[in-house]
């Protein structure tokens, strides 16, 4: 999957200065609150046709973060009008 631009970003998060494309991209992201106060920052992907081809077969994702800790997080996919399933 690859990061992709989408209606609503508000920054964007470039890649660090040690690392080149093919181990991190820059990522358009919406930085905000919930309707709860919450920070939080959303990213959108765009899965391949291997990455669909996958799914459709039941494989899992996998989500990898840089680091010792686990944010609080979540993963979804959105409908055709761009609103969460969830």
């Amino acid at each position: 999957m690859r990061p992709i631009y989408f209606a609503g970003a508000n920054t964007i998060f470039n890649k660090p200065e040690s690392m080149d494309d093919r181990e991190c991209l820059p990522i358009s992201a919406y930085v905000g609150e919930n309707e709860n106060g919450m920070p939080h920052i959303n990213t959108v992907w765009q899965p391949s046709k291997e990455d669909i081809e996958a799914i459709t077969s039941g494989r899992p994702i996998v989500l990898s973060i840089l680091g010792t800790s686990l944010p609080p997080l979540s993963l979804w996919t959105c409908d055709e009008e761009g609103q969460p399933n969830f």
